[in-house]
């Protein structure tokens, strides 16, 4: 009797990610779109080298709150330092945006995977 092998498991990064953006009953989470709105208010009120301090700092911050292992949240730092530090990013609230995405197509995948398959 030979099984066949099914879809790999998703990695617990994903899963951890899956589970900060999705609640149970497949709604956003609030708690990484706020912490987005944090990095993004973070950027309208720095510059320059207060930028790289406040991002650095702000961002591992957020990243160890939801759960992201500290090398992972030191690399989202350095990241967020570098965002909040570059010029004319004030107007754009990209984090938000990247993580409304993010969730959407989170959101996305988990119904198109739940939905059962028609036969042909």
């Amino acid at each position: 009797m030979s099984t066949t092998p099914g879809p790999a498991a998703p990695s617990l990064s994903l899963r951890r990610s899956t589970a900060a953006l999705a609640r149970d009953d497949g709604k956003l989470g609030w708690a990484p779109i706020v912490a987005a709105l944090a990095i993004d208010l973070a950027d309208l009120v720095s510059a320059g080298p207060h930028g790289l301090v406040i991002g650095g700092v702000l961002t591992t911050i957020v990243a160890l709150a939801n759960g992201v292992r500290l090398r992972r949240a030191l690399g989202l730092g350095v990241l967020g330092a570098v965002y909040l530090a570059l010029p004319l990013t004030e107007p754009i609230p990209l984090a938000t945006m990247l993580t409304l995405i993010h969730g959407f197509l989170l959101r996305m995948r988990s119904n198109n995977s739940t939905q059962p398959s028609s036969p042909a």
